[in-house]
């Protein structure tokens, strides 16, 4: 089975030596129904429940973190690259979990914002595993305000039942909220970053009312970790982008351990892969009324192997559950096992005796950004998760030209000349002639991520009076490029 919609596996079969052994997240086995059966441009896929704890990356390698072969870390690199001008930048967003290495380690001067990993939500709005976070607060607070970087408490829930007895109840979501904000005040931190992952779509109401509510209690930023295909309708893409800062697509796991090997975050499709890629998903939440400018990618600093009979065969045929890879280890056995090359997906994979495996690396992670950035126009990219990679220095180079190249592509051009004739085309204003945004209490809300420097989008034209605020042409533009990206792979 290929693609997302291979979910059926036993809990805890995900295969692979941990790094260590953390305690479990509270109740993190959990069944919920999937939808019917759907085609993709190859099969029909038949399932009966979707596993969310072990098809979840977040739930998984909390509870299993990636083997590695041995720890290789690079120390923080410097940045070779000069950041933009003050005022262009876009989001650059890193999950930083409790099993990795520790915040003197991390790439500051590479990003924008940083999510420490995680503390749990209770059914009555308390929190576990607060270690977690007072631990490593303070150090991260610190060395992130010092390099400009803005730090979220990460909070995590993936039981759908816990989640209706959270969002369902106004009780356990002013708990929840209250003791959030306790704890990013105590320890001077930006903002709450909001993992929950299997909401039933009767909570779609509620969990806007819970960001709202979370806004309101003083916790600073709210960032939602979203899910690559939401399943369930459970997420208001309009509605949500007016009341969060940001909305982290997990942009990982299209083809997970328990189905058929593949590429972990296809691009787009070709010939070979499902509808479901990084494109299929942007656009998704652009058609449900996103903001792209609130929108950020989240790509895999990991791989994924699958046991198969035939190595080099692609599309493969998984003979049992697969496990995963960090990205220092693929590219080490890449490189000498024989690094092979997928242009559908804009992936490398690699083939072992009896195994295949794909991954991400420098390459093609920058490959994936830059059409973030220019293609899709969204607000950022970030990473599922530091120190996977190792710091590797060749990585965040690529990305810090990606970024430098989105900000002179997104600089307004003055032609020495003013244009005072009314356009046939655009009738939109320039921001300057805009209101600000209002959130849902009447307040001022963000374009972006607060501590991002919104540039504007790549999918509107610059004038040269400024960029166009991205507006209802957006989707319409990416879905058109996306078309014909594809129709010209296919002609190939």
């Amino acid at each position: 089975m290929n693609g997302l919609l291979g979910l059926v596996l036993v809990l805890g079969a995900e295969g692979g030596t941990p790094s260590a052994t953390p305690p479990p997240e509270p109740k993190d086995a959990f069944r919920v129904s999937a939808p019917p059966p759907l085609k993709t441009n190859t099969t029909t896929l038949a399932t009966n429940t979707i596993d969310v704890a072990t098809s979840s990356t977040h739930a998984l390698h909390a509870r299993h973190p990636p083997h590695r072969a041995g720890v290789f870390l690079h120390p923080p690199p410097p940045r070779r690259v000069p950041p933009p001008l003050d005022g262009a930048t876009r989001v650059v967003y890193g999950y930083l979990p409790y099993w990795e290495y520790g915040p003197e380690s991390v790439p500051w001067e590479h990003l924008t914002h940083l999510a420490v990993f995680s503390v749990g939500a209770n059914a009555d709005g308390s929190l576990s595993n607060l270690s977690r976070w007072t631990g490593r607060a303070a150090d991260a607070v610190r060395l992130g305000h010092a390099a400009g970087v803005q730090v979220e408490l990460c909070v995590t829930q993936f039981d759908p039942a816990t989640l209706d007895s959270i969002l369902g109840s106004s009780s356990a979501r002013a708990t929840l909220a209250r003791n959030l904000a306790t704890q990013v005040s105590a320890f001077g931190a930006d903002g709450v970053n909001v993992d929950f992952e299997g909401v039933r779509g009767r909570q779609r109401t509620n969990l806007v009312t819970f960001v709202r509510e979370l806004k309101a209690a003083g916790v600073g930023n709210v960032s939602l970790a979203t899910p690559a295909v939401d399943w369930n309708d459970a997420w208001d893409w309009a509605a949500l982008s007016d009341v969060a800062d940001g909305l982290f697509i997990m942009g990982y796991g299209y083809h997970w351990t328990g189905g058929d090997p593949g590429p972990n975050a296809p691009l787009e499709d070709g010939d070979t892969w499902s509808q479901w890629t990084l494109s299929w998903t942007v656009q998704d939440m652009l058609s449900g009324g996103a903001d792209p400018a609130k929108i950020i990618v989240g790509l895999p600093l990991y791989g994924q192997s699958w046991p198969v009979s035939s190595p080099t065969t692609v599309p493969g045929n998984a003979t049992g559950s697969g496990s995963s890879i960090v990205y220092t280890d693929a590219v080490a056995n890449a490189a000498s096992r024989g690094r092979r090359w997928d242009s559908d997906s804009s992936t490398p994979w690699y083939a072992g005796s009896s195994s295949q495996t794909w991954y991400d690396d420098a390459e093609s992670v920058e490959i994936k950004v830059r059409w973030a950035l220019l293609d899709a126009g969204v607000g950022g990219f970030g990473f599922w998760a530091l120190g996977y990679d190792g710091n590797d220095p060749d990585l965040w180079d690529r990305l810090d030209r990606a970024v430098a190249d989105a900000a002179i592509a997104d600089t307004p051009v003055d032609t020495g000349t003013t244009d005072t004739a009314p356009s046939d085309t655009d009738t939109t204003p320039t921001d300057t002639a805009l209101p600000p945004d209002t959130d849902a209490n009447g307040g001022s809300g963000a374009d972006t991520i607060p501590g991002a420097k919104r540039i504007g989008s790549t999918a509107g034209c610059a004038t040269a009076s400024g960029p166009r605020r991205p507006g209802a042409l957006v989707p319409l533009l990416v879905g058109m490029g996306m078309m014909l990206r594809s129709k010209r792979r296919r002609a190939r």
